[in-house]
C-alpha cells in the first residue's frame, strides 16, 4: 500500500470517528437511549463502521465524555485565570463553568458505574484540578482567599458543587441562571473571597 493511500485511510478513519462522536453528542442529547445504529445513521456511516471504531456503545459513550471534557477545558481556558487578581480570575472561572452548565444541560450525560469509568473520570478532572490549584495558591499568597481549608479539599468541593449544580439544571429543579448563581456564591464563600459581582 502506498504512503498516500495510507494517509487517506488514516484521514478517513479520523473523519468517521469524529463524525460518530459528534453525532452521538447530538443524538444522545435528544434520545439518551439511542442505539449504535441510530448514531451511525446520524453520522452518515454504516452501523458496522461504528462498531469497527468503538466496539461497544459504552466505548462510544466514553469517547463522548472525553470530547465534552476537552471542550470544557477549552472553554475554561478562555477565562484566562492566570491574569488579573485571583478573585477576578476565580469569578471568570466560575462564569465559564456556568456557561458550560448551560451548554451541557442539553448534552448526553451518563454516570460512571465501573471502576474503569471512575478512574477515567478522575483523569478528565486533572486539567481543571491543576488550574484550580494554581489559582488557589495565588489567592492565598495575595491574601484574597482567606479560607484555612486544605487546597485539595477546596478543589474537590468546587468540582462536587459544580456537579451538584449541573444535576439541579438537568433535573429541572433549578434554572441554569439560578444554579449558576448558587454555585458561584457557594464557591466564593468557600474560598473566603469577596465576589466582585455578587449579583451574578
Amino acid at each position: 500500500m502506498s504512503e498516500i493511500r495510507r494517509r487517506r485511510q488514516r484521514s478517513e478513519v479520523g473523519r468517521n470517528r469524529a463524525a460518530l462522536v459528534a453525532a452521538a453528542i447530538r443524538t444522545l442529547a435528544e434520545r439518551p437511549e439511542a442505539s449504535m445504529a441510530e448514531i451511525a445513521s446520524a453520522a452518515g456511516v454504516a452501523r458496522q463502521t461504528a462498531y469497527a471504531h468503538f466496539g461497544t456503545r459504552e466505548a462510544l459513550l466514553a469517547a463522548v465524555r472525553d470530547e465534552l471534557s476537552r471542550r470544557a477545558v477549552a472553554v475554561l481556558d478562555t477565562a484566562h485565570i492566570e491574569s488579573g487578581t485571583a478573585t477576578e480570575a476565580l469569578a471568570r472561572f466560575l462564569d465559564a463553568t456556568a456557561t458550560l452548565m448551560t451548554e451541557r444541560s442539553a448534552s448526553p450525560h451518563a454516570d460512571a458505574d465501573s471502576d474503569a469509568d471512575s478512574d477515567r473520570d478522575a483523569e478528565r478532572h486533572l486539567p481543571v484540578e491543576e488550574r484550580l490549584a494554581a489559582l488557589i495558591r495565588r489567592g492565598r499568597d495575595s491574601g484574597e482567599f482567606t479560607t484555612d481549608l486544605d487546597t485539595a479539599w477546596l478543589i474537590t468541593a468546587t468540582i462536587t458543587l459544580g456537579h451538584a449544580a449541573d444535576r439541579q439544571i438537568r433535573t429541572g429543579r433549578l434554572s441554569a441562571r439560578v444554579a449558576a448563581h448558587q454555585f458561584r456564591t457557594s464557591v466564593m464563600r468557600l474560598y473566603g473571597a469577596d465576589d466582585p459581582n455578587p449579583a451574578g
